[in-house]
């Protein structure tokens, strides 16, 4: 049998020529984007995202060669991508006008832009079979890894964490431990990561579409996939599970009282084994426990709250792109001990940070995509008979149609419980789902001259979009990394005491970090406000010489204020800075400046209190401020050690 047949057709390749050939790099590129993502804790750290950025240059590189040399006529592309433009044009606009962090808001319009370039590339690129398969392979590979070490962490080792692409090492949180997080940083996205890809598998072990061998190797997972949940011990995910195996019965079988059996049973069996779980295992018990309280899982009741009530207060514009962690530590409603970065429900993140009509341009064509793919799916036959050999199989299709539907409803359900939207290899998975439907649903509709010299400005216009996109993202993703590491080693540093009596190169490390950062980006306050407060910091080692280091202090703290002047820890840290180069008023003014922003915060209210503490006359007030602080946050452990300092007489 000849390799080449008498069309130039290779088996699984498909056809010789240069376009097949660039396409086939093109996936090559989307899987190795999708696998290094996930293997390197989700993408969330910036220093990951900076080392794939490049990758995202070559895809659309790779993307202009082939609408260059392919010969395919007509030359025509999805519209559907286009659908997407003007919610990131809103987007883009709540970053430069309406958010008080800006600088954070450039993030999440990064990681947008690179789930649009995925789309856009699925929604044209990949166009057979063979490249959609082995695409769905490279996706399904990562779980392995986050699997074995999920069980290793359960079992064996809890400290055990994969590497994120940093020239540091790691260390898992503490409240993680005891907890399965696989290939992520957190035992949420562990949960969420395998609860998306679980339909895919359930649905390939359900349809006659594989081999039995296949099918039974894809239930065999599936069971992994199940008792990898289990040990995440994210006991939303269970909910989630339950629905799931009630939802994915409906895309396996056809006569409806077989359906309702196999959900009834699904949903029985499923709840009968997490219920068994939390009675009988003592591990369980204790983390269901944990899970109820604010502590745990019971804190999304009050994040969804605020969110809604922040939405209540901004309905068109929201509080800005990425300032949804800010707006809560200023609300005078409510104060968590931590910070939290999202209300842990996506559909809230999006509307109270871009407002309703952030949640309408980005909802209408999601929906739109979904219920054509919907109606496409039902007027799918169920199963065609073989030709050669006895039985039937469901068409191709109708298969793929039910992957990308069941993995986009599990995508949805877990952006209402957990942060997919800040995990961007979370965010992949979805996109990828999406652009199942988007394929397998709408014809190509754009029709593009094949003049060779139009075929030139492709191929330019893709390569320049690509590497201007590097170079823009690169400069914000590099100061962001510089700017996470040095404040978590200047937290480090603070909490051991080092700046007191210690080494003395460790401050100096970080604060070469935040010049570093400062450089990079000029629009980071945060890297102001580091430099600001490790420059507070050298105050310990030589107090008679420090009064040219307080001006620099003072100098990156009103650089801070500049950038964003509606954020209470530029004014917090500029009356810091103040207080040490002596200008008292004028710090007592910032300090205030920050109450007033941050009414219920305890750090505010803490960094009043020290400022207090140094005048005698005032203590009593400093006793009242303190106070305050660690009623709203009992384990504030500065304000505590300030309060029994204050004490003594």
């Amino acid at each position: 049998m000849a390799i080449v047949n008498k069309d130039n057709i290779i088996t699984i390749y498909g056809r010789l020529g240069w376009g097949n050939l660039v396409d086939w790099l093109v996936t090559i590129c989307l899987g190795l984007i999708i696998f290094l993502t996930t293997v390197s804790l989700g993408g969330v750290r910036p220093d990951t995202q900076l080392a794939l950025l490049p990758l995202f240059a070559i895809l659309l590189t790779l993307h202009g060669i082939w609408l260059a040399v392919d010969n395919a006529s007509p030359k025509r592309l999805s519209h559907i991508p286009f659908l997407f433009v003007p919610a990131l044009l809103w987007m883009l606009c709540s970053v430069h006008w309406f958010s008080p962090v800006a600088w954070r808001g450039w993030y999440e319009m990064i990681y947008a832009l690179q789930a649009f370039i995925v789309l856009w590339v699925l929604s044209n690129n990949v166009r057979t079979r063979a490249q959609l398969w082995s695409l769905i392979m490279i996706g399904l590979a990562p779980a392995a890894i986050a699997i074995a070490n999920g069980f290793y962490q359960f079992f064996q080792d809890r400290n055990s964490i994969l590497v994120a692409m940093t020239d540091y090492s790691l260390e898992l949180s503490s409240d993680f431990l005891g907890q399965a997080t696989g290939a992520f940083a957190d035992p949420n996205s562990f949960a969420a990561f395998l609860l998306i890809l679980l339909p895919s598998l359930l649905i390939m072990a359900g349809v006659s579409r594989l081999p039995k061998i296949l099918r039974g190797l894809a239930a065999y997972i599936a069971l992994m996939f199940f008792m990898g949940i289990a040990v995440s011990q994210s006991y939303w995910a269970f909910v989630v599970v339950v629905v799931l195996v009630a939802v994915v019965p409906w895309f396996c079988f056809r006569r409806l009282k077989v359906c309702l059996l196999y959900s009834c049973l699904g949903v029985s069996v499923a709840a009968l084994i997490f219920t068994a779980m939390v009675i009988f295992h003592p591990i369980f018990k204790k983390g269901f426990e944990r899970a109820q309280s604010y502590e745990g899982e019971g804190v999304r009741l009050v994040l969804w709250r605020e969110a809604l009530h922040l939405v209540a207060e901004n309905p068109i514009t929201g509080v800005g792109a990425g300032a949804y962690r800010v707006a809560f530590e200023q609300s005078p409603r409510v104060s968590l001990a931590d910070s939290p970065e999202t209300p842990h429900n996506d559909y809230l993140l999006v509307l109270s940070q871009l407002g309703l009509p952030g949640v309408v341009l980005f909802g209408i064509p999601s929906l739109y995509v979904f219920l054509r793919a919907f109606r496409r799916w039902r007027k799918e036959p169920f199963a065609v008979k073989l030709k050669h050999r006895g039985g039937t199989i469901m068409p191709p299709e109708r298969f793929f149609l039910s992957l990308g539907l069941a993995g986009v409803i599990s995508f949805t359900l877990c952006m209402a419980a957990s942060f997919i939207l800040y995990v961007p290899s979370l965010t992949l998975y979805g996109v990828f789902a999406f652009a199942i439907l988007v394929k397998t649903s709408f014809k190509r509709q754009m029709t593009l001259p094949l003049h060779r010299i139009l075929r030139l400005e492709y191929f330019l216009l893709a390569t320049c979009v690509g590497w201007s996109f590097y170079v823009l993202s690169s400069t914000k993703l590099e100061a962001y990394a510089l700017e996470l590491r040095a404040s978590e080693q200047l937290g480090h540093v603070v909490d051991m005491r080092v700046h007191v009596a210690g080494n003395a190169k460790l401050l100096d490390e970080v604060l070469i970090l935040y010049e570093d950062a400062v450089i990079t980006d000029s629009q980071n306050a945060d890297a102001w406000l580091g430099r600001s407060a490790s420059l507070c910091q050298l105050y310990y080692r030589s107090p008679g010489e420090f009064e040219h280091l307080a001006k620099k202090a003072v100098v990156s703290a009103e650089r801070a204020v500049e950038i964003s002047p509606l954020y209470w820890k530029t004014w917090a840290q500029l009356g810091v800075a103040r207080s040490f180069f002596g200008e008292a008023d004028l710090a007592e003014e910032a300090l205030l400046k920050a109450l007033k922003l941050a009414p219920n915060n305890s750090n505010a209210h803490y960094y009043y209190a020290a400022f207090l503490s140094f005048d005698k006359e005032r203590r009593e007030q400093a006793l009242i401020s303190v106070r305050e602080a660690l009623d709203i946050n009992p384990k504030n452990i500065a304000a505590r050690r300030l309060q029994q300092k204050l004490r003594i007489p």
